[in-house]
């Protein structure tokens, strides 16, 4: 009777040990995961190079109606740009329609501006400010997360600017399968 009872303790201890290096080593595996994604997903040097590409073409425009937008209002954190974005093709309605065969041959999705200071103020912005109308930042929360992709706003989350610069170009590359399946999106930014 005493080497069963000693057995099954044993037993006990064991699956334990195990449970527990199987807890550890899938919390790792899952972190190892993110990571790649992030790898991955965000600045890849391909969309490095598409979004500096784009910066280029938008600088030959009057960029700069967008820039002013954006520092005109100090609540707004980002300007979303693009064709549809009439003020930056004032002057140069020329080149709308190669800035629009640019942006459907580089799959953006979609583009915004921000000012570099206004990085940490948006990324105080969380979902929960956002759903919480006695938070304190609730309205301009609120109209970011409606307007913003989740995904978009994850890397957003994870930009860390160490260079010199006032506003930033952030772009959302979505490429899907010729079927239209398997769509995956790509964040890039450079400064502007």
């Amino acid at each position: 009777m005493r080497k069963n009872g000693f057995v099954f303790i044993e037993t006990i201890v064991a699956v334990i040990v195990l449970t527990s290096s199987l807890l550890l080593l899938y919390s790792s595996f899952n972190k190892i995961l993110q990571l790649e994604k992030t790898r991955v997903y965000y600045d890849d040097i391909n969309y490095i190079y598409r979004t500096w590409h784009i910066k280029s073409r938008l600088n030959e425009l009057n960029i700069t109606s967008a820039l002013k937008e954006i520092t005109s209002n100090q609540d707004n954190y980002f300007v979303t740009i693009g064709i549809e974005y009439q003020d930056l093709f004032v002057g140069y309605e020329n080149k709308l329609n190669f800035i629009s065969n640019l942006l459907n041959a580089y799959e953006v999705n979609q583009m915004l501006i921000l000012k570099e200071n206004k990085i940490d103020d948006l990324k105080e912005c969380s979902l929960e400010c956002s759903l919480d109308q006695n938070c304190a930042g609730y309205d301009i929360c609120n109209s970011m997360y409606t307007s913003l992709s989740d995904e978009m706003i994850k890397f957003l989350d994870t930009l860390y600017i160490d260079v010199s610069c006032t506003y930033v170009l952030v772009v959302e590359y979505r490429t899907c399968a010729s079927d239209g399946t398997n769509c995956k999106n790509y964040y890039s930014w450079v400064s502007v």
